[in-house]
């Protein structure tokens, strides 16, 4: 409102007055300013409204070129046609220098008038312009968050059926086997689908869930491994009031069980979890076997690069991953920055 307030003002500062004049123009001019206005904002209106979308977002340069001269055109002769067709302007311009003779003739093409008709058009292709920009921006940004919540999804659903497979075929060793802890493992597996049912579809979940989940997941996986196998769980810190994107945790331990395990041979599996207010810092190292070494090899990749994806989506240049292997020794090092 107090924008088009002042541009009304505009005539009254482009076209002349008398030195003795009131601020107002004659009454003969207070008509043809108040139609003159009417006109310049019918076109701010109509370049905003419709040429700037018909023609000149669609392209049509030329269409919306001719159109924008024709109506600069008009502009500029309007104060001739309201003078021929309505009212006398020319006494308005002898009487501002009394020097000129009676028969002094306005300009076809008022400057003044141009002048108004360059300054709407300019503001009314810019702000059209500026808005059509952060639309689309908008637009841009609503497709990326789609596209990102979409390969989030597939990326998860790509855990959830490999971790199940896993556990199912650990739960039939321990059946065929008769063992008494089939019943166990089947508790603790029907609690830990609950959470990934659950809880695994949210974009963040709290720390503490995630470590009891990560919790049942390696004793659900002690159920089904020997004494050759110690399995050491270390948490250092508070995780009261600390979020993260579920299952990032799993890969690294998952591969540890199932490439680093061993009847033969000692095997150790060390997971450290260190939680700080601005980091997270999981460490996870296991042995390499011989019989394991080359199946590891084809892999363990596969999930670490699932995970690796994740990451750059949900905490991008806000992590490290890292693996380093020997030809005994496997580790995998993740850090998460929360701010």
């Amino acid at each position: 409102m107090t924008a088009w307030a002042c541009f009304l003002m505009l005539p009254i500062i482009f076209y002349p007055r008398p030195k003795d004049a009131s601020l107002l123009p004659e009454q003969t001019l207070s008509f043809f300013f108040i139609l003159s206005n009417f006109f310049y904002i019918s076109f701010y209106y109509l370049n905003a409204n419709l040429l700037i979308p018909k023609l000149l977002v669609k392209k049509k340069m030329v269409s919306y070129a001719v159109i924008i001269l024709l109506l600069l055109i008009f502009f500029g002769v309007f104060p001739r046609l309201y003078q021929y067709f309505i009212g006398d302007i020319q006494r308005f311009y002898t009487s501002v220098r009394p020097n000129r003779p009676r028969n002094f003739r306005p300009p076809l093409l008022s400057p003044g008038s141009i002048a108004i008709f360059l300054l709407v058009f300019v503001f009314s292709t810019g702000i059209k312009v500026i808005n059509q920009w952060f639309l689309s921006e908008q637009r841009n940004k609503e497709i990326q968050n789609e596209k990102l919540q979409t390969e989030l999804s597939y990326l998860k659903a790509q855990i959830n059926p490999h971790f199940l497979f896993n556990t199912l075929n650990n739960i039939y060793s321990l059946a065929a086997d008769r063992s008494e802890k089939t019943a166990e493992a089947v508790m603790k597996l029907a609690n830990i689908m609950r959470y990934v049912l659950s809880e695994a579809r949210n974009d963040l979940v709290p720390l503490e869930k995630e470590i009891q989940f990560t919790t049942h997941y390696i004793e659900l996986q002690k159920m089904r491994i020997t004494d050759k196998t110690k399995v050491e769980f270390t948490i250092l810190g508070d995780p009261a009031g600390l979020q993260i994107s579920p299952l990032l945790f799993l890969p690294f331990i998952e591969n540890a069980f199932k490439y680093g395990v061993s009847t033969r041979e000692m095997s150790p599996i060390i997971i450290l979890l260190e939680i700080k207010k601005d980091r997270i810092f999981l460490e996870v190292v296991n042995n390499r076997h011989a019989s394991s070494n080359m199946k590891s090899a084809d892999n363990t990749g596969i999930g670490i690069n699932n995970t690796r994806r994740r990451l750059d989506l949900i905490y991008p240049g806000r992590y490290s991953l890292e693996t380093t292997q020997t030809p005994t020794l496997y580790t995998a090092t993740l850090s998460i920055y929360l701010s």
